[in-house]
């Protein structure tokens, strides 16, 4: 089957706009090399990316697919493609809650390649990370493709089991959403004690991004990195005894372990609605 192009995109949303923008703004591919579908969005791909006509020429044009369709439309859409994906596509899906499984039944008339990948936002900015996990016929080298490209916006984990990508979600997916409301807690707390706003943010901004960036240079664990910080009698003793009493830990942990039980629903949810 001739193709043109290194990645086809079908499914524009924002996890897509993200993921190209950083393969092109690093040199992972250029504009040319990359086709994406239709949308209804404006500036929905960044410039340059080949617009297809449908679907379909995607999938014709390119034998690496990411699939980024909401999973309410991937039914339909896969449909609309069948006859045209073979098993020389490499079918790599960041699509929530949709199995390996699913997404190659949709196909059943080859054993599709398929790699199930969990990024998050800060991909954009090269400080992602990615779970990912291989289908029943994926091979090592698609694995390894993949993982290749997914460490332009960060680095990955791969995961051996695929049950863990919900455990993903709450960790990696939903975190930076736990970081900020950490972070508006801290400017909030910075205003009440007199500090412009602008500047609450700034300090709040890098104290966290510096301690993120301590925590994976030192290769230390947060525990260690924590009691580092904190001196008998001193400030920060006095603000982790207050994060104690208010059981914040425990708040923490429940957040995520919902986060995940939410994520094993909408799972089985959308397998039965693809069923």
């Amino acid at each position: 089957m001739p193709t043109s192009y290194a990645l086809g995109v079908i499914g524009t949303g924002h996890i897509a706009a993200v993921i190209v923008k950083r393969l092109t703004q690093t040199g992972y591919y250029s504009q040319d090399r990359i086709i994406a579908a239709p949308s209804r969005k404006a500036g929905a791909m960044p410039s340059g990316i080949k617009i297809a006509a449908d679907n379909r020429e995607v999938a014709t044009g390119a034998r690496r697919l990411l699939i980024a369709v909401t999973p309410q439309r991937f039914a339909e859409m896969a449909r609309s493609i069948a006859d045209v994906v073979t098993a020389d596509h490499l079918l790599i899906s960041v699509m929530a809650g949709m199995t390996t499984e699913t997404v190659a039944a949709a196909f059943p008339t080859i054993r599709a390649r398929v790699v199930r990948c969990m990024p998050n936002l800060p991909f954009g900015l090269g400080y992602g990370v990615t779970g990912i996990c291989r289908g029943a016929h994926a091979s090592q080298e698609d694995i390894e493709s993949v993982r290749h490209l997914f460490n332009a916006g960060g680095t990955t984990v791969e995961l051996s089991d695929e049950r863990l990508m919900d455990a993903v979600t709450a960790v990696a997916g939903s975190g930076p959403a736990y970081f900020y409301y950490f972070v508006e807690t801290m400017i909030d707390a910075g205003i009440g004690a007199g500090l412009a706003p602008v500047d609450a943010q700034t300090l709040a901004a890098y104290a966290c991004m510096g301690a993120g960036a301590m925590l994976l240079d030192k290769g230390a664990s947060p525990r260690e990195l924590r009691e580092a910080v904190t001196s008998p009698g001193g400030t920060t003793e006095a603000a982790m005894e207050v994060l104690t009493i208010g059981h914040v830990a425990i708040s923490v942990k429940q957040a995520v372990l919902a986060a995940f039980r939410r994520g094993q629903e909408l799972g089985r949810s959308r397998a039965a609605g693809a069923s």
